[in-house]
């Protein structure tokens, strides 16, 4: 009931911003006019071009504690100390890693759901320390994270040791080995992956990398994706760096979409988009909004192959950053989302679209405030809201009342995906809380406002086949 009150408030303290003539909605028009060009049909609410509502500042956030540091998990003895990033499978069920203070020191775990699943120390016959931020989980409990084995690095699903650093690299010729793994992930079958490095003399330098998967989260099932050397569209993947971290693949496994460094015999034009087997969006190449690309940074994809990216252009810096849809630039640096301005200088700390095109994305404004936005329609970014930020006060106990204030959110595309949006109607995310003696990591989650149904085939790709919507580099 609390949280129906909250978005209906949202609605009552500003309805009489309907019908007013607002940038928001001037920018939906030429959107809708842009999709219209490309031969789609836009949603209603394009074509409408109704401004959308956002949450007012200064409002309690009621918001769902996961854990936080300090917790003792059901079934353990000891305290959190540490929490990541969380990740959802496709039933919405949360996972993340973190770490408990023993009294022998620290025990990283893997959490899914409403507990802990699987400890470090539960290894036999290893020694596991640590845990990377990035991870994954499926439909059926299982799990992939990075933890070091025996000192060096690897990758553990909830089947056991999946692959390990100075050993032989699966498919590759006998004496190349694998020089690292990391940044895992998982789909909601249960098919691993992650980036890997190799060294094709038996070294512990990384001479290329790999993108590697595994259908069931086993060895035997592991398979390279693409790797240093692989011809795309003409180019090849660079050595030693050109598997970026930045990946995503769809939560059914069919699509992927990677940032990738091809070589092209120069720096200036050697960073792309792949997705789906094509390369759609090349640096220094034209943007189709006046400028060129120039960085390209966080991606995210579903299963229809629809595809957003965070990046900025050689445009001017007070609105280069931007975020795309469908390779088409559809919010910027100094634009507006539901209201809120993304004044300068502004960047997209992580982004996530999920299968009802709903777009989640955190954005870091001058200043340093951190704002969480969501887009109902991803094709319409600006058409959002605000569902949380920092320096907002939250309600953990659904009391009403305020009893923590957001001082931070932990999200950071550099090091991992930093977002998942899944279709369970809440999103999960790491913050900083501060109850009035410090700050306490945690991972909380938080209901979001319905989203209309968009007509998502209405263009006349019945079918399922996006591959008109890509516009891609030759």
């Amino acid at each position: 009931m609390l949280r129906t009150a909250f978005f209906t408030s949202i609605l009552l303290a500003l309805a009489t911003a309907l019908g007013a003539r607002t940038p928001e909605e001037r920018v939906a028009r030429e959107v809708a006019a842009q999709m219209e060009a490309e031969g789609l049909k836009p949603p209603a609410a394009a074509r409408a071009a109704e401004p959308r509502l956002r949450a007012p500042r200064g409002v309690v956030v009621p918001v769902t504690v996961v854990v936080q540091d300090g917790d003792v998990p059901a079934g353990e003895a000891d305290p959190v100390s540490v929490v990541n990033s969380p990740f959802t499978n496709g039933l919405g069920q949360v996972g993340f890693t973190g770490a408990l203070t023993t009294i022998s020191g620290t025990d990283n775990f893997v959490w899914l759901d409403g507990g802990i699943t699987w400890k470090n120390s539960d290894a036999v016959g290893f020694v596991l320390t640590g845990a990377e931020g990035t991870m994954g989980v499926s439909d059926a409990g299982d799990f992939v994270y990075s933890p070091s084995t025996d000192g060096e690095d690897s990758v553990w699903t909830g089947s056991g040791l999946l692959a390990v650093a100075e050993t032989q690299a699966p498919g590759f010729p006998p004496g190349t080995v694998s020089t690292f793994h990391s940044r895992p992930s998982m789909t909601a079958s249960g098919r691993a992956f992650w980036v890997s490095g190799f060294n094709e003399s038996g070294g512990t330098s990384t001479e290329g990398r790999m993108l590697y998967t595994s259908a069931d989260g086993t060895p035997g099932q592991i398979q390279v994706v693409l790797r240093s050397d692989d011809v795309i569209d003409g180019f090849v993947i660079d050595r030693p760096s050109g598997i970026d971290f930045a990946y995503d693949a769809s939560e059914d496994g069919s699509r992927l979409i990677q940032v990738l460094l091809m070589d092209t015999g120069s720096t200036v034009d050697d960073d792309f988009v792949f997705v789906d087997g094509a390369l759609v969006a090349r640096e220094s190449a034209p943007s189709g909004g006046g400028d060129n690309w120039d960085n390209f940074d966080a991606v995210s994809i579903n299963n229809r192959g629809e595809y957003v990216v965070s990046g900025d252009t050689d445009g001017a810096t007070t609105s280069d950053e931007f975020i795309t849809f469908r390779n088409f630039i559809r919010l910027r640096e100094g634009g507006s989302v539901g209201g809120t301005v993304l004044t300068s200088s502004a960047s997209v700390n992580a982004l996530a679209i999920n299968e009802a095109r709903s777009l989640a994305h955190l954005w870091t404004i001058s200043g340093g405030d951190e704002l969480l936005f969501l887009s109902c329609n991803a094709a319409l970014p600006s058409d959002g809201v605000l569902l949380l930020a920092t320096d907002d006060q939250v309600d953990v106990d659904d009391d009403g009342l305020a009893d923590a204030t957001v001082t931070d959110f932990n999200a950071s595309g550099v090091i991992g995906p930093g977002l998942d949006l899944g279709d369970s109607g809440e999103i999960f995310v790491e913050v900083d809380l501060d109850y009035g003696a410090g700050d306490l990591e945690a991972v909380i989650a938080l209901d979001l406002p319905t989203c209309p149904g968009l007509d998502i085939f209405s263009d006349g790709f019945e079918s399922g086949d996006t591959s008109a919507w890509d516009n891609t580099v030759s």
